[in-house]
């Protein structure tokens, strides 16, 4: 026991010094230039300021897009005693979560799993290599998708657990003790891994996971009928279902905090069925309508082709990534003089890299439909073609366009390509089974010789493929979906650019060929030099195939994530722009607070930078709020509208002039709150927005009757003397508003907020006020004659309330999860006595 804790120990400082030697700049206080975090950062930025005065984070995030709400941004963590496991198995407390606690995580969650699978400890090891160093895991880090990577790194743990669970109720050769304690400790891995991985926030990742579940559940059920085992297993399955109801108590906070906010955002789906071409008269070429998740053809734009999974074999099979790093000796570099060329010719808009397996792992793979016995070969097998499957998204529409109309919830996920994510947990399980199947003492005659020939048999076939293919590609067009809008932008000049690309892509798929093919008959050599006894020792072939593994999956990562990725921490800092100082300015001189700044001098609604120093009109959201996204596709994109942007408050609008980036003050920018002396009436969502093509927002409100009955009968009475103003906050908290007002007679007043219901609700003098739409997005509510103080309050009460039950939830769990322990072990200790 004691050499067996030490072995693990030893294996799990050996990960760790493994991610700490591939991401080693780390460690000397540099950081990895990662786009998503610098955009989190930013869209953040607002929260974190605010949390420093108020002490808790608020739930608004009125930075971008005009005011939205803030959980999908930042938040404090949810009530949960498995808090502290997320942040020591992330090792948050060391600053490293977002780099070498991915690899380390990677590495763990994969490991942890495989000895569950029934793997040796070094067997597990390799497959934890062969899986965490796979390239779209580590191209990830650099984009700085750190809640997926971390998500992902917990599947295999979450498929292991109910492995064991299942496992034990549908084979008759286990003792009674042997099943409890397999029962006991599966479903403890099941749930605490899928506790972490829905905490973890990256719900498509989980959604995929429930697949991989699901195709685990159906070959254990038909084994269980088949050895008239149904009794049991329904038991088991019983105990999962406990475990996963357990799972999501424990972070209901997050899960229904978010699906209330979902419904309300472009996941939710589009309540119009107007689009911009109805207003303006032209083909704008809007996606297709839905009314209950994203549109198709958004929801499919990253979909993986269906020749380009040929990279999970050959990573330069579609030239890599869309800047991919050339030599001195390409033709591109020859040409034009530059390191970085776009040799990418896939079916994906752009990509930083391929989504390569390993050669190794696919040929394990391979190897293992043939080796591996039992039903974990189909479950595996299945889960890993239905993710390829659903990772073609549009280039197998009908089957994937049913998937996306009939699976529940899978309309709410964008980029199809995601799918392979699965595909690289079943394969590289498979492959780890398969090392633990060819290594296996007890192995007869019969069963070398089925090695042997799952061996010829996968190594052939691979090996005719790739030469097979690489004969073809003289053929091939080398031609993909960004050519098309290189060919626009560069004219006359791309036939010569394309031609150096062609020839630099054609020359990488033959590299990486011949590459992949050594890697294969390396392994290959090795496996059968030990299956047929030549080796006789088995530690020296397990090391020289994890060697193998490495060195193979190492040398693609480090094209997409190495040294040069990473920068002196000092330049990552969010920093002001020339122009965030121009409008301080103009803003000190003109007396102008509380306002909005809309900026066409970057990419307005996909750049969050701006919204770290002003209020801005947009920003960057994947789940932004979908009315606000309709208002931007209306009247704030292809067509800008004035009215529009004065209701939203927008002072300042910065534009690109000559190179320079150039702010102008909007005069008629209608300020934070004002009366209006009219209202106008409309049906349905789709009048409603209609209606903002032909209005006077400082005078009129535009109001959908089926959302304000109380107002039907309230008619605005001009008062030329009535005013409200926004009392300014010396620290600004997003969770409230205060204005102050004055009026001779009941007026009708319109707010330059964005309408959220679930969480903000207003007071009159301290007494509870009803509030209602305006405008699409904005709120407006009647103010009573006189003096009087209006108060909004941002009190997401069904966050604060969800925050006690899961902990109550979490509490219960660990309790159960102790309990359990205690009583099989007490059992154990009653019966020896």
């Amino acid at each position: 026991m004691k050499k067996q804790i030490l072995t693990h120990v030893g294996i799990i400082v050996a990960m760790l010094a493994v991610a700490c030697v591939y991401l080693s700049p780390a460690l000397g206080g540099k950081a990895i230039r990662q786009g998503d975090i610098q955009k989190s950062d930013a869209m953040a930025y607002e929260q974190r300021q605010a949390k420093k005065h108020l002490g808790y984070t608020p739930h608004w995030a009125s930075s971008m897009f005009s005011g939205m709400p803030g959980y999908q941004i930042t938040n404090d963590p949810q009530h949960s005693v498995f808090q502290p496991v997320k942040n020591a198995v992330t090792l948050t407390h060391i600053g490293w979560e977002r780099n070498i606690g991915i690899i380390f995580l990677y590495l763990l969650g994969f490991y942890v799993a495989m000895l569950a699978f029934g793997a040796s400890p070094w067997i597990a090891l390799i497959g934890a290599l062969g899986f965490g160093l796979g390239s779209y895991n580590i191209i990830i880090i650099e984009a700085g998708h750190v809640t997926k990577a971390w998500a992902m790194a917990m599947m295999a743990p979450v498929l292991a657990g109910m492995f064991l669970t299942l496992n034990s109720a549908t084979d008759p050769e286990l003792e009674k003790r042997q099943r409890t304690l397999r029962v006991l400790w599966g479903s403890l891995l099941f749930t605490l891994a899928l506790i972490l991985q829905i905490s973890f926030n990256h719900i498509q990742i989980t959604f995929y996971t429930a697949i991989g579940c699901v195709a685990m559940g159906i070959a254990y059920l038909v084994r269980a009928i088949v050895k008239r085992q149904l009794v049991p297993y329904l038991l088991k399955v019983g105990i999962l279902v406990v475990g996963a109801a357990l799972a999501f108590g424990s972070n209901a906070k997050l899960l229904l905090v978010n699906e209330e906010y979902a419904r309300h955002t472009m996941r939710g789906g589009n309540e119009l069925n107007v689009s911009p071409a109805d207003l303006y008269g032209e083909n704008l070429g809007e996606a297709q309508n839905t009314s209950t998740g994203l549109s198709i053809d958004y929801a499919f734009n990253w979909s993986y082709g269906v020749g380009e999974t040929y990279t999970l074999l050959v990573p330069g099979a579609y030239g890599g990534g869309s800047g991919e790093k050339v030599s001195t000796e390409s033709s591109f570099y020859k040409s034009f003089r530059s390191e970085y060329a776009p040799l990418y010719w896939g079916d994906q808009p752009f990509t930083s890299g391929p989504v390569y397996f390993g050669a190794i792992v696919v040929l394990l793979f391979a190897m293992g439909l043939i080796v591996v016995k039992g039903a974990e070969r189909w479950w595996l097998l299945a889960a890993t073609l239905l993710a390829i499957l659903l990772s073609w998204g549009h280039n197998l529409m009908g089957f994937n366009e049913w998937v996306f109309n009939t699976l529940p919830f899978y309309n709410k996920f964008r980029t199809p390509s995601m799918a392979l994510v699965l595909a690289n947990v079943s394969m590289a399980i498979l492959a780890c089974l398969t090392l633990k199947s060819v290594f296996n003492r007890e192995n007869s005659d019969a069963d070398r010789k089925r090695i042997n020939l799952g061996l010829y048999c996968a190594t052939g076939a691979l090996v005719a493929l790739m030469l097979v293919v690489m004969i073809a590609s003289g053929s091939f067009s080398f031609s993909g979906t960004a050519d098309q809008q290189m060919a626009a932008q560069y004219g006359p000049q791309w036939d010569t650019i394309f031609a150096a690309l062609a020839s630099d892509r054609a020359a990488l798929l033959r590299s990486d060929t011949w590459r992949s093919i050594l890697f294969i008959i390396l392994a290959a050599a090795a496996l059968w030099l030990y299956n047929n006894q030549k080796i006789k020792k088995p530690a020296i072939i397990i090391a020289l195939v994890g060697v193998l593994v490495v060195v193979d999956l190492w040398g693609v990562d480090r094209r997409y994530l190495n040294e040069g990725n990473f920068v002196e921490k000092s330049q990552l800092e969010l920093r002001r722009d020339q122009y965030d100082y121009d409008i301080d300015q103009q803003a000190a001189a003109f007396g102008d607070q509380d306002y909005r700044v809309f900026n066409l001098a970057v990419n307005t609604f996909n750049d969050s930078k701006p919204s770290a120093f002003h209020h801005q009109v947009g920003g960057y959201s994947a789940a932004k709020l979908s009315r606000y996204q309709n208002l931007i596709d209306f009247y704030l994109s292809r067509r800008i509208k004035p009215e529009v942007l004065n209701m939203l408050n927008a002072r300042y609008i910065v534009q690109a002039q000559n190179g320079k980036a150039v702010v102008m003050r909007n005069p008629d920018a209608l300020g934070n709150a004002w009366f209006v002396s009219d209202i106008k009436w409309v049906n349905n969502a789709d009048e409603e927005i209609l209606a903002l093509n032909d209005f006077n927002p400082a005078t009129t409100a535009v109001i959908d009757l089926t959302q304000a009955e109380s107002l039907k009968a309230f008619s605005p009475t001009p008062d030329s003397t009535a005013t409200i103003r926004l009392e300014h906050q010396q620290q600004n908290n997003p969770d409230y508003r205060k204005y102050l007002s004055h009026s001779k007679s009941n007026q009708l007043a319109v707010f330059s907020e964005i309408h959220y219901a679930p969480d903000w609700y207003a007071y009159i003098d301290g007494k509870p006020a009803e509030y209602v739409r305006a405008n699409y997005v904005l709120r407006a509510m009647v103010i009573p004659a006189g003096d009087h103080v209006i108060e909004f309050k941002n009190e997401a009460p069904r966050a604060a309330k969800l925050n006690n039950i899961t902990l109550v939830v979490s509490i219960v769990t660990l309790l159960a999860m102790c309990g359990a322990i205690v009583l099989v072990y007490r059992k154990k200790k009653t019966k020896k006595q």
